[in-house]
């Protein structure tokens, strides 16, 4: 996975935090690794994947 080097905060809902968390907790990552994860993957679905850096 690259660096991280930015940030985004993000307003949700008590139970999807506490869903996030139990998650997270039992793949043994942090919250933040699930969300990006999951948000990669969104992504990646949706045709806006990951672009090769040109050479």
């Amino acid at each position: 996975m690259p660096k991280i080097d930015a940030q985004l905060g993000v307003r949700v809902t008590k139970d999807l935090k506490a869903r996030l968390t139990a998650q997270a907790r039992s793949e043994r990552k942090s919250v933040s690794t699930l969300v990006v994860q999951v948000v990669e993957a969104y992504l990646e679905a949706k045709g806006n994947g990951k672009q090769e850096p040109p050479k």
